[in-house]
């Protein structure tokens, strides 16, 4: 049984693995199960048996990277409240750390080559936490256009400094991508 476990496992991986190298060259509408079969080493009747087709693939991808991001912040906020400066920068670098073991699978989602809908999912996904991440302390001192404006600001922000970052390479230290981060957070909803 475990061996078997363990083919699936690496059969998935290899055909994510597959997926992610040939977006770095090629919007996902111009890729076709076929090239991922070969640059992945597997038969098209294996493919067929993990997903219908390379849009399936890429679904199952993104969505793996959204519940690991969501189980992080449900780990370090699980009120839904702004947690204190301390907690928020360890939320943030656990994140930061899971976009750096992930970086190409995410830098690619997020590029022009995604073609797909994970920006706008990963930009629903950051308002919707920014949003849950204000102090219900404080909910009064802001106004639903306000917060609302804050949450644009905070989700573009962050989306174009982390595509910025993995394009230079990870140059800055995840340590101080999370303090960046922090800093912006706390500094636009206090």
């Amino acid at each position: 049984m475990k061996k078997t476990d363990m083919r699936v496992q690496v059969t998935r991986k290899v055909l994510r693995e597959s997926l992610v190298a040939l977006m770095k060259t090629k919007s996902i509408l111009n890729i076709s199960v076929r090239e991922i079969c070969e640059a992945a080493g597997v038969s098209r009747s294996t493919f067929y048996t993990y997903c219908k087709d390379q849009y399936e693939l890429l679904g199952q991808m993104e969505e793996e990277i959204l519940d690991e991001l969501n189980k992080l912040i449900q780990r370090h906020a699980p009120t839904g409240d702004m947690p204190p400066a301390r907690e928020l920068a360890m939320l943030l670098e656990d994140a930061m750390q899971y976009i750096a073991s992930n970086s190409n699978s995410v830098q690619v989602f997020l590029s022009e080559n995604g073609a797909s809908d994970f920006q706008k999912k990963f930009s629903k996904y950051i308002t919707v936490h920014v949003r849950q991440l204000k102090n219900a302390k404080n909910s009064s001192l802001i106004d639903e256009e306000t917060l609302n404006y804050c949450s644009v600001f905070i989700r573009d922000g962050c989306t174009g400094i982390i595509q910025e970052w993995l394009k230079n390479g990870m140059n800055t230290s995840v340590h101080d991508m999370a303090k960046l981060f922090t800093k912006l957070v706390r500094g636009v909803l206090g």
